[in-house]
């Protein structure tokens, strides 16, 4: 079985290791050609064109940063579909839209290819140990034709239901973590205003009822360190909690607490922080506060 992965940021690079690692012949195409220079090192594949990895391969897999660049790798004039041969599985990792999915997979179908929504969470630790949940959209038979390679990059893999339903999934995990994200930010300089430990509240909050994965992740990883290197950036967040709010409003569902965040991270972007880790709302926060 011949693979390819378009995309190869902090997420898809060790995704496509993985699979590299586990005996797949893997192409790997990335924006930065640095990243395709030290995916052929680690035993991967370059130097093709969409054109003929469409022509080629078995199964493409995409994780991008944003919906315009899944659009236009899939649906471009020179994208993937234009030039997918028939039986051709996708898989697109990125985070967009269920009718983005249902786009997608409305021409691929047109050419008899296969499709498959399958967002990720849990991290660039996550791809790094391949222990990602992944949420699929999609016919179960192509899933199932797919299942060993979702077994590689991830240790909690769940079939949905149709196109679309992952994305769904993942855009009410994205929504929540969001507000998470807020609430450790905002508890945290609380804390530091009133003169708290802030590692003794660390340990409590870990053994009480506030105890998240959000917390454990941004307290340790990047508050207690001073340091917000981005795992996850904030403005990608913000991309994702936009989508939530238009998935919302297909649904006529008004989310209060997602529109007040929205706000605090668009907020944040305007200060400058949308390539720093999402867990640096915590600077918006203490800004406000001074």
């Amino acid at each position: 079985m011949k693979l390819a992965f378009i995309g190869l940021g902090n997420m898809g690079f060790p995704m496509s290791r993985n699979l590299v690692n586990a005996g797949y012949s893997v192409y790997g195409v990335n924006r930065s050609k640095q990243r395709e220079n030290e995916f052929e090192k680690i035993g991967g594949f370059v130097g093709k064109t969409i054109k003929e990895l469409a022509n080629e391969m078995d199964v493409i897999m995409t994780c991008l940063p944003l919906p315009s660049d899944v659009e236009d790798v899939y649906l471009g004039d020179e994208g993937l579909i234009s030039h997918g041969h028939e039986n051709l599985i996708f898989i697109d990792f990125s985070t967009v839209s269920p009718n983005l999915n249902k786009k997608i997979n409305n021409d691929a179908k047109v050419k008899k290819i296969k499709f498959l929504d399958a967002p990720i969470s849990g991290g660039t630790i996550g791809a790094d140990t391949g222990s990602l949940s992944i949420m699929v959209g999609g016919e179960k038979n192509t899933f199932d034709e797919v299942l060993p390679i979702f077994d590689i990059l991830g240790g909690n893999i769940y079939h949905i239901g149709e196109v679309g339903s992952g994305s769904s999934i993942k855009l009410l995990n994205q929504y929540m973590v969001s507000a998470h994200s807020q609430a450790v930010s905002e508890a945290f300089v609380l804390a530091e205003k009133a003169g708290i430990n802030l590692e003794l509240l660390h340990e409590i909050l870990s053994v009480s009822y506030a105890q998240s994965k959000i917390l454990e992740r941004h307290y340790t990883n990047f508050i207690s360190v001073d340091n917000f290197q981005p795992g996850f950036e904030l403005g990608l967040l913000h991309k994702d909690i936009t989508i939530v709010n238009e998935m919302a409003a297909t649904y006529n569902v008004d989310l209060p607490l997602g529109n007040k965040v929205t706000d605090l991270l668009s907020e944040a972007l305007e200060s400058g922080l949308g390539k720093e880790d999402m867990s640096a709302m915590i600077k918006l926060m203490r800004d406000k506060v001074k």
